[in-house]
């Protein structure tokens, strides 16, 4: 076979690349080609189809797609899970909880692998999503524990003042979730210690560095699990569960855009060097799980202590503002 027309047809592939790759079409042609390793003769094909596709860089693009996947398929599956025992149970928790914090550790570990690799990802600033979300993060980094709750409170007042049931009830479970996941997370970062992708040594380069119980006392340190993550999949999934309790058949028109919407905030953190993808993925899990078990537990038990108090008829309901300081008020009987 004759090598220059294939150094005409492949312009952008070196000459002992047009070589390696006559190589292989003349062992197509015999027994021999069975023997050839096929990984190689996958990669040469990926070059010589455009000359401009980076296998490794492709790996990582189906990496990012694969975290995103998991989060989006584990939640619902999450939710289902715990649906099962919450109706029949007189507690909050229950045993089966124990199995479903086992599973998510497990995800997170076997994530943990691959974190380094997408860390650095987040940060290659010649890929254009990542120029996107060093735009975007500064915005959506402000979706956090602190604004979804007070903002799930604010709402809450306001369907107590305006006699708005429905936007009382689900603005409280929104807020109750919120809280719920941020303690959680706060007291298992605490004593683990995480060390936050860019205040490693060298930067995004050791995703298992641990400073145990300095996580109380240092920021840096504050990693595992996201809150920022868990915050926002708690405030999708209550509202979400509180649609499908109302209306099962509008469930996923409010769920898809929720979720997506749920996990953008964890996406800025990664784009700013805040948190691993098993932070995100943990936190997303963390959240999952308080947002649906909060409305659950809630709608399953007539009314919880904590919605008797602030979900009872209100005798009397005012509010206040002046002097630099807001005040709401009302008397129930419980």
């Amino acid at each position: 076979m004759s090598r220059q027309p294939c150094a005409q047809t492949r312009p952008s592939i070196s000459q002992s690349q047009c070589h390696t790759v006559a190589s292989r079409e003349e062992a197509t042609a015999s027994p021999a080609a069975v023997s050839q390793p096929k990984g190689t003769v996958t990669a040469l094909w990926l070059a010589t189809s455009t000359g401009t596709i980076d296998v490794f860089d492709l790996g990582r693009r189906c990496v990012v797609a694969h975290v995103a996947l998991a989060a989006c398929v584990l939640t619902p599956c999450l939710a289902r899970a715990q649906s099962r025992d919450t109706s029949s149970s007189k507690t909050f928790f229950t045993a089966h909880d124990a199995l479903l914090g086992a599973g998510a550790a497990v995800a997170s570990a076997g994530l943990s692998v691959l974190d380094v690799r997408i860390a650095r990802y987040f940060q290659d600033t010649s890929l254009t999503h990542v120029r996107a979300g060093r735009v975007l993060d500064g915005t959506f980094t402000h979706i956090n524990e602190t604004t979804l709750t007070v903002g799930g409170l604010a709402l809450y007042a306001v369907g107590r003042i305006f006699k708005l049931p429905t936007v009382a009830d689900v603005s409280l479970h929104v807020a109750e979730s919120v809280a719920g996941a941020s303690l959680t997370a706060q007291i298992v970062r605490g004593p683990l210690g995480r060390t936050r992708p860019l205040n490693t040594t060298p930067q995004f380069s050791d995703q298992y560095e641990f400073h145990f119980m300095q996580g109380f006392t240092h920021f840096q340190n504050r990693a595992f699990p996201s809150i920022h993550s868990s915050s926002g999949f708690a405030a999708a999934s209550a509202i979400t569960a509180e649609v499908h309790e109302r209306d099962p058949s509008a469930t996923w028109f409010v769920g898809v855009p929720a979720y997506i919407l749920a996990l953008t905030p964890g996406l800025s953190r990664m784009y700013l060097g805040q948190h691993w993808a098993s932070d995100i993925v943990s936190g997303a899990l963390l959240g999952t799980f308080y947002g649906w078990r909060v409305v659950q537990y809630s709608h399953a038990h007539e009314r919880t202590p904590i919605d008797r108090l602030f979900l009872g008829p209100a005798d009397h309901a005012s509010v206040n503002a002046g002097g630099g300081r807001f005040q709401i008020s009302w008397s129930t009987t419980f």
